[in-house]
């Protein structure tokens, strides 16, 4: 086609000016014709170069796509590692406080030792909570790059885990760690830090003391179901972004 066209125009551009007036109406039709073939090519070319643009901005927008998913596993999976040893360490915790509060809880014959020992367990045990790893996520081209993600539903993932949950688990966490320093300021009146011991055997009947426990059980037993809850969204979201790795 664009070939007849070019024909069509250099045998327009030949005829001389004379015969061009003879002719009359033929050459005006001809005149037309190229007009309208010109026009055609304009918006092919324009058409063409529009699909190549989009087509370059597409794989453009595929490749920032697929790095930012791989970094975001990366970053999940470390965050992954950090959870899975935050429960490990949580859980230990919350085994020496259930034992704890299942010996205060006796009516009779309540083993002062046993108290005593698994108190000062809890002493040198600190608080052991997340933090995210937000650097994937954070950066400027992220909220671009994940408001353009397909499915739908990846993006929401995504969004949700990160601003959700994360932000609920650190939230928690920077409670439970302002709980614990009160909860150490209470307890240098039951406890000997220099010793290490309980200060003495009525200690462990006072009930300020075994509210001390609670705080502690409550607090920590929250935040474990939390992070359990997190790690579940985690694994999830990353099975997801694979997936579409895949794809």
């Amino acid at each position: 086609m664009i070939k007849l066209f070019r024909n069509i125009r250099q045998n327009l551009l030949n005829d001389e000016p004379s015969i061009a007036l003879a002719k009359g109406g033929g050459k005006t039709t001809k005149y037309f014709k190229y007009a309208i073939g010109e026009i055609i090519l304009v918006v092919i070319g324009i058409l063409i170069a529009l699909s190549i643009n989009n087509w370059n901005e597409n794989r453009k927008v595929q490749k920032e796509q697929s790095v930012f998913l791989t970094n975001i596993v990366q970053d999940l999976t470390e965050d992954l590692t950090q959870i899975n040893k935050i429960i490990i360490h949580q859980s230990n915790k919350l085994e020496k406080v259930n034992a704890l509060t299942i010996e205060l809880s006796k009516t009779n014959d309540k083993d002062f030792k046993t108290i005593e020992t698994l108190f000062s367990q809890l002493q040198t045990t600190e608080n052991d909570t997340f933090f995210a790893n937000m650097g994937t996520y954070s950066t400027s081209s992220s909220e671009k790059v994940i408001g353009n993600l397909n499915p739908e539903s990846l993006k929401i993932a995504i969004t949700n885990l990160y601003e959700r949950f994360y932000y609920r688990l650190t939230y928690n966490g920077d409670l439970y760690d302002a709980d614990d320093q009160k909860v150490a300021f209470e307890r240098g009146k039951f406890y000997n830090k220099i010793t290490k011991k309980l200060k003495d055997k009525y200690v462990i009947e006072n009930s300020e003391f075994s509210n001390l426990i609670s705080i502690i059980s409550y607090d920590n037993s929250f935040y474990l179901e939390l992070c359990h809850k997190t790690k579940e969204e985690i694994e999830r979201v990353t099975s997801l972004i694979n997936q579409r790795l895949k794809n």
